[in-house]
């Protein structure tokens, strides 16, 4: 038996979880990224739900619906400045980088595929939700704060070694990573 934190013969770091709360984890995972990927549905490329001939916010759909709101009612000036200056303008591009983001998060916490870098891509994009919709009227803005810190949670566990594709990565990358390789030593540190 190893003690918390030291590498057991099998490669994986001893990370406290148990037999009860490492596939916990493990369904909290899935259903997390699952909730990324429904949330691709509703802002599809290439319109993200914008109109044409409309402009951001007013009468559109999808994306373009949620940064209308986030413009109008900002939690932060600076925030709302950067939206109409620079996301709204753009959005036909933006748009992409966003939904990626979304999907990616999806993919690799769904399959359990360098889990701790789906978790990390995940707390940013609830900041983010957070800083952006937080004053909007009948969000509750404790949804992207419990969404952003799951997400965190989700980075700083082994939560892909249970139910997911992590659980084969990580012995490898580990033992690369022991022999002196860099990409095996980032593997292992991002499942």
């Amino acid at each position: 038996m190893t003690a918390r934190g030291e590498i057991d013969a099998r490669g994986y770091v001893n990370t406290g979880t148990t037999r009860l709360t490492g596939p916990l984890l493990g369904l909290v995972r899935i259903a997390i990224g699952y909730l990324w990927f429904t949330q691709t549905l509703w802002k599809l490329p290439p319109r993200f739900g914008c109109d044409p001939g409309k402009a951001v916010g007013v009468g559109n759909g999808g994306l373009c619906d949620w940064v209308g709101k986030e413009i109008a009612y900002p939690q932060f000036g600076l925030y709302r400045d950067f939206l109409t200056g620079v996301v709204a303008p753009n959005l036909g591009t933006l748009g992409w980088l966003i939904w990626l983001g979304e999907a990616v998060t999806a993919i690799l916490l769904i399959f359990g595929v360098l889990t701790r870098l789906g978790g990390l891509l995940g707390f940013v994009q609830g900041v983010n939700l957070w800083i952006g919709l937080s004053a909007v009227p009948h969000e509750w803005y404790w949804t992207y704060i419990m969404l952003a810190l799951i997400n965190l949670t989700l980075a700083l566990t082994a939560a892909g070694r249970w139910v997911g594709c992590d659980a084969l990565l990580h012995p490898r990358a580990a033992a690369a990573g022991a022999r002196g390789s860099r990409l095996g030593r980032l593997v292992a540190l991002l499942t």
